[in-house]
């Protein structure tokens, strides 16, 4: 394959150099949507968190797959992720305030966006020799962009219940694969959407990593240190539980539904059930910079959530994935289920009593189990399954 071709039935390319250099903006969005977690966030924080979060996803998972079936070493491609560059950057910039004054430049940022998914989804459309009807880039990337740029003009709450219609809008046409064919499924690179999932969570881990040191350099205590090392365990132990075993896992089970043609198994793991992974991340970050900058004290209600959440989130969506795989739920228990019992058992009971390092110290623990386990489980083999 040339360089500047794009890939054809699943034939395997690696993430460019430019591709990194886009998902740069989406390490600030996530920093700048993860402070807003520090410290003792309620419902409404965590709302907002998901409400702003899922959109920013949402345009990197598409624009993800788009480079995937086309390629991102041809001019077009690169202009199409310059151009999408900056609305990415608008949103992140209009977070700390995306659902009030800085709404309309939130809405505005995802308008442009979607502006630049279509202008590549049209000029595929147009081919001759496609399977794309003309009206799928209309509904699914024009029609949302044309939703996002009215809501920045309306007053709340009418705004954001277009931003509702239009997420609704591409959801649905995504569950319901209208005017996508077999054929856009086996144009995938199964290596590329893993490697590209896979950098997206060194972002959100990274985050976790950047704020349990920023912290500590703001609060240089032995109790600071003492959580941020314990903090800096459990975000090392996700990290390798990830890459060792789900990684490897994603790879076996996205080639086998793409030889089977199990197309929604490729939809709800690409775009999905990652997000719900990312976001337990990124969550966590927030307990963890809590816990750093007052190790002292007992976690206040609101880290103690992030904090047992944000782990349990991270299992969850293993286990959603593994099951859409295909693994049998018996497999997937024998390390699920201990995840749930000490999370619920014996974190959450710490994050309560416990001062915050101490909690974190729970954590670290926790997941070092689980770890070990996984290591148990694999030496064993299949028949321990």
């Amino acid at each position: 394959m040339s360089e500047n071709a794009a890939p054809v039935d699943g034939e395997e390319h690696r993430a460019g150099w430019f591709e990194l250099f886009f998902d740069l903006v989406f390490v600030v969005t996530v920093a700048v949507l993860a402070h807003g977690l520090h410290g003792d966030p309620g419902a409404a924080d965590f709302g907002r968190f998901l409400v702003l979060f899922f959109p920013a996803w949402w345009a990197w998972a598409n624009l993800t797959v788009t480079v995937n079936v086309f390629g991102s070493a041809a001019p077009r491609m690169q202009a199409v992720l310059l151009v999408a560059m900056p609305g990415l950057g608008l949103m992140a910039a209009a977070a700390p305030e995306g659902l009030g004054a800085r709404a309309w430049a939130y809405a505005l940022g995802a308008a442009w966006v979607r502006l630049a998914l279509f202008g590549i989804w049209w000029g595929h459309a147009r081919r001759r020799d496609t399977p794309l009807p003309l009206w799928r880039p209309l509904a699914y990337c024009l029609l949302p962009a044309v939703i996002w740029g009215v809501s920045a003009v309306l007053p709340s709450p009418e705004r954001f219940v277009l931003w509702g219609v239009g997420i609704a809008l591409e959801a649905v046409l995504l569950a319901v694969r209208a005017g996508v064919s077999p054929e856009f499924y086996e144009r995938m690179s199964i290596e590329h959407l893993v490697e590209r999932i896979g950098l997206f969570v060194v972002i959100v881990l990274g985050e976790s990593v950047f704020t349990v040191v920023s912290t500590l350099a703001d609060h240089f205590t032995a109790a600071s240190a003492a959580a941020a090392l314990l903090g800096f365990v459990v975000v090392a132990e996700l990290a390798q539980a990830f890459f060792r075993w789900g990684t490897s896992a994603a790879v076996r089970g996205l080639d086998r539904a793409q030889a089977g043609g199990a197309n929604t198994t490729i939809r709800d793991t690409v775009m999905y059930l990652p997000f719900v992974l990312v976001a337990g991340v990124t969550v966590l970050s927030g307990a963890l910079g809590t816990a750093v900058a007052e190790p002292r004290h007992p976690l206040p209600p609101g880290a103690r959530w992030a904090l047992c959440g944000g782990i349990l989130a991270f299992y969850t969506a293993n286990a959603a994935i593994s099951l859409r795989y295909g693994d049998r739920a018996r497999t997937v228990l024998g390390w699920y289920a201990p995840a749930l019992v000490l999370v619920l058992g014996a974190l959450a009971p710490a994050a309560v009593l416990l001062p915050a390092w101490g909690a974190v110290g729970v954590g670290a623990a926790v997941v070092l189990a689980l770890t070990a386990l996984a290591k148990h489980r694999t030496r064993a083999g299949p028949g321990e399954g």
